[in-house]
């Protein structure tokens, strides 16, 4: 599966969400989207870099949308591991 590296705001997120969007990366499920996240770094500045799996980077798109997150697909960059 395709890993994706995206970024976008992450201020005002209230306690619940980001509570259970923990609780959904450590489970390991995937959303309707076909996406699994695998971690969520925060800049100090706000700013959100999320790495996740999935079909495509239209799905990881609709996956923030679904939380609330504006992203667009310039957002959105294909990555490979050199580890």
């Amino acid at each position: 599966m395709p890993k994706f590296i995206d970024h976008h705001e992450m201020s005002d997120v209230a306690p619940e969400m980001a509570t259970a969007i923990g609780e959904r990366i450590k489970a390991g499920e995937a959303d309707e989207h076909g996406v699994k996240g695998l971690n969520v770094f925060l800049g100090k500045d706000g700013t959100a870099f999320c790495l996740s799996e999935a079909p495509d980077a239209e799905s990881v798109v609709k996956a923030h949308q679904a939380y609330g997150f504006s992203l667009d697909s310039a957002d959105v960059v294909e990555v490979q591991s050199v580890v």
